[in-house]
């Protein structure tokens, strides 16, 4: 029962990390290219940061659990 709230709770915050990473990203390109008068050139690079990071922190988040995953079933 803990380890399921537990895994629950780990899904639910990657979820809000990945939501974060794409929001802030965006959000610093708006504000890039309101201060540079660059629309949308800044907010097509945040949003695409803010994607690599979310992708690449939710791979190194659930790394852990796909591991431990894998050496369940082989054992």
């Amino acid at each position: 029962m803990i380890e399921r709230l537990a895994a629950v709770l780990r899904l639910v915050g990657i979820g809000f990390y990945i939501g974060g990473c794409i929001v802030l990203g965006v959000l610093l390109g708006v504000w890039l290219d309101g201060k540079f008068d660059t629309a949308p050139i800044f907010i097509l690079v945040g949003l695409a940061v803010g994607l690599f990071l979310a992708f690449y922190g939710t791979y190194r988040m659930l790394l852990p659990t796909l591991r431990q995953d894998k050496n369940d079933k082989e054992g």
